[in-house]
């Protein structure tokens, strides 16, 4: 459920001014990009600690990965699909992140296509 705006608006009496609206600011609330980005955060928290194969260079991809997803727009599709296979590779099956992954490769593939 995205963000819902509980603004109060009172209308009555003899109001001739102009009517406006003002609340979130930022990413559109249709904009599936940051709910994509919480997820990686979810999973670069998880994996730091970890004894991981090749542990720096999987935070170091999600690191990555992260800063494009912040770019927004400015993220080329082809990038952020190559990082996202590469970091499923680094972590090579492992159960207790397949939720995630399973999540997150299921965004990248709907949003960066």
């Amino acid at each position: 459920m995205g963000h819902r705006i509980t603004n109060k608006v009172s209308i009555g009496g003899d109001n001739s001014g102009k009517i406006t609206q003002t609340g979130i600011e930022g990413a559109a609330a249709d904009d599936p990009v940051p709910a994509l980005l919480r997820l990686v955060e979810r999973l670069t928290a998880e994996v730091r600690g970890e004894d991981l194969a090749k542990q720096e260079v999987l935070e170091d991809a999600l690191t990555d990965l992260a800063g494009d997803l912040r770019a927004g727009e400015a993220a080329e599709p082809a990038v952020v699909r190559s990082r996202w296979e590469k970091i499923k590779g680094l972590l090579g099956g492992l159960a207790q992140f397949s939720e995630l992954v399973a999540k997150i490769s299921d965004q990248v593939q709907k949003i960066f296509t």
